[in-house]
């Protein structure tokens, strides 16, 4: 693909998910402001890039609504689909020039990663960035990419959530309660996303001894009157975190380089935290005196995290796996089969006739089909292989290596008589089959797109064959075998 084909889908994404000059939201908003604290930095912004302008969705400090295209930083990241960092601006050759550069805001240290949204066909594709921005240089290191891309899967599972609420908006009454759900989730992640407790310590080398500050304190829930439990401050981490804690202070201690580390943390009253760790040497006359630095709860905001991460994985009607998390699943086991030299096998399942039960019986009922093909496919036999909804009445399989050739037809037969599902309303009835399109892994299907591809391929020889059956694609011969 030549690149103004590239810019021309990345410009289609961009105009799908319908948020250029939309107004402030709070989730956005909140999402900016925690990337400059974690990293410190006077600016951030979520930006999102047409042809001639970048436009900020959210921004912190000095920076104006929206600016030209030339001459910026995320049009770069927006163009390469790749992270960039930028010690200092100002000796940079792609940059020194730059308006942004040799006039307001003066921006010297920048550190941006893509932010995209999947489409339809399951491909990411880059709509925008995220970055923080600094008037002053600075070294970048590797963990200012790392939380940046962190929170990028969270901006990316906002522009979900919003597409989602979009496309719902505008179906029919069926799609009402699904846009309510949306929208709940997204007043939970403004009212979640907040920065947690902070406090500061300081471990004298010589005495051995620790000073807390009053912050530290309230996150071991200890009263600040009974001073620090030097001899017992280890045993408030955990196994195995506590030896990665003292693990990562030998490494500075030997190193000099400081330290940053996500832990568990059991308070004095039986609380289980997460906190982040920071801590670097304090030097005197040349000489390490002591280790200091800060400890930062971070629990809301860790599972804040991990609840995000599994809606964006999740589809909501039937939980099952979604297209997106699938497809990261599909993708790893590929790997997996290619490393290992097994193969496995994909199903793709398409529902006869749910357009009948929709029209007969309403969307209701058409709705809670779907949810009964999800508890088939989550049925015990099947409970080493990963169900998923890829949309709409179209489900998958991925089924293990450990269920060969040989087995595979009896799971596949056993699978089509648990998808005759009939659906009955007031005085109509209804019913439903699935046709199933499997293919294997290896030979020509070394990508997602040859493997399902190929399934696709199946599914639709199947159908074409007789609906309510299934189909074995055969690469090798390129021929097709219904069963």
């Amino acid at each position: 693909m030549s690149d103004s084909q590239r810019e021309a889908v990345r410009q289609k994404a961009l105009a799908e998910i319908a948020l250029l000059d939309t107004a402030p939201e709070r989730e956005f908003d909140a999402l900016a402001k925690l990337a400059q604290r974690m990293l410190g930095t006077r600016m951030s912004s979520i930006t999102l890039i047409d042809p001639e302008r970048q436009w900020f969705k959210a921004r912190c400090g000095p920076l104006a609504s929206e600016t030209p295209r030339a001459g910026a930083f995320c049009p770069v990241v927006f163009e390469t689909e790749a992270p960039l960092t930028v010690a200092d601006a100002r000796l940079d050759p792609r940059f020194a020039s730059s308006p942004f550069v040799i006039g307001a805001p003066n921006i010297c240290y920048y550190a941006g990663v893509p932010v995209r949204v999947m489409q339809t066909g399951g491909d990411a594709v880059v709509v925008g960035t995220l970055c923080v921005l600094d008037d002053k240089p600075r070294e970048p290191c590797a963990s200012d990419v790392e939380v940046l891309s962190e929170l990028a899967c969270m901006a990316e599972a906002l522009l979900e959530a919003r597409m989602a609420a979009l496309h719902a908006a505008e179906a029919a009454e069926d799609r009402r309660l699904t846009v309510e759900h949306l929208e709940r989730e997204r007043r939970q992640f403004k009212q979640a996303e907040r920065m947690a407790v902070m406090g500061s310590w300081r471990y004298d080398l010589g005495l051995r001894a620790a000073t807390w500050s009053d912050g530290i304190f309230a996150i071991h829930e200890l009263p600040v009157s009974g001073g620090v439990p030097n001899d017992e401050i280890m045993s408030f981490f955990p196994e195995p975190d506590r030896s990665a804690f003292l693990a990562a202070v030998m490494r500075t201690l030997n190193t000099g380089l400081p330290f940053e580390l996500d832990a568990d943390l059991m308070t004095a009253k039986g609380n289980r935290r997460r906190v982040r760790c920071l801590a670097e040497i304090e030097v005197t006359k040349g000489r390490p005196v002591a280790l200091m630095g800060l400890l930062q709860d971070i629990t809301e905001q860790y599972h804040m995290e991990q609840k995000l991460r599994q809606t964006a994985r999740t589809d909501d009607l039937t939980q099952l796996s979604n297209r997106a998390e699938f497809n990261r699943v599909l993708d790893s086991r590929l790997r997996e089969a290619d490393a290992r030299n097994t193969e496995f096998a994909v199903l793709l399942i398409d529902l006869d006739g749910f357009k009948d039960v929709n029209d007969a019986l309403g969307h209701a009922a058409g709705d809670e089909v779907l949810r009964r093909v999800a508890d088939q496919l989550r049925a015990e036999y099947l409970s080493s292989c990963v169900p998923a909804r890829l949309g709409g009445d179209e489900f998958a399989v991925l089924v293990p290596p450990t269920v060969g050739r040989g087995a595979i037809e009896a799971l596949v037969q056993r699978l089509l008589h648990s998808l005759r599902i009939v659906a009955d309303g007031p005085g109509q009835i209804a019913s439903v089959t699935g046709t199933i399109g499997v293919a294997w892994s290896g030979g020509e299907a070394r990508s997602r797109t040859e493997l399902l591809r190929n399934a696709d391929t199946a599914l639709y020889e199947a159908k074409r064959t007789c609906k309510g059956t299934a189909c074995t694609y055969s690469g090798a011969s390129d021929r097709r075998t219904a069963g």
